[in-house]
């Protein structure tokens, strides 16, 4: 493998670890895709979102997060495949989120495997297609504590 090849990696890899930092900074992670992403989010099996543009994008995960009191997002394996200016990348995550519905809170654990299509616009690196699958959710009451 070419040192030119585990570069262009390291920046994907970036890219994908970079969406997982900003946890729930919608408008910083709406910089990382395209103008035109689509993302697609399928639950047991089942597309749910299917979302046209980087603006769409913001508008659906702004009200999705408005109930997210805080997250930890941890990337797991990945295999990047380059060809030329498009890559795809298929990773794993496991994304924890405290929510707080009706004065209950509650965790929920997401297991989540993603396959994106990356552009190379103007230099960087882009998500332009995003297939994400939610393959284990569980949700459960979280017990008071003194932090």
């Amino acid at each position: 493998m070419s040192l030119e090849i585990l570069e262009e990696k390291e920046a994907i890899r970036e890219v994908i670890d970079r969406f997982s930092n900003l946890e729930c900074d919608v408008p910083a992670q709406q910089a990382l895709f395209t103008k035109d992403a689509h993302i697609m989010v399928h639950m047991g099996g089942i597309l749910a979102m299917d979302i046209h543009g980087s603006e769409e994008m913001r508008n659906q995960f702004e009200g999705f997060t408005k109930t997210v009191k805080a997250s930890h997002h941890m990337n797991g394996q990945q295999v990047i495949e380059i060809e030329g200016s498009t890559a795809t990348d298929t990773h794993y995550r496991r994304a924890a989120l405290i929510t707080e519905e009706n004065g209950k809170t509650y965790i929920t654990d997401n297991y989540i495997r993603y396959v994106d299509t990356l552009v190379k616009e103007e230099g960087t690196w882009k998500i332009s297609i995003r297939d994400q699958y939610f393959v284990i959710v569980e949700k459960r009451a979280k017990i008071a504590s003194s932090n």
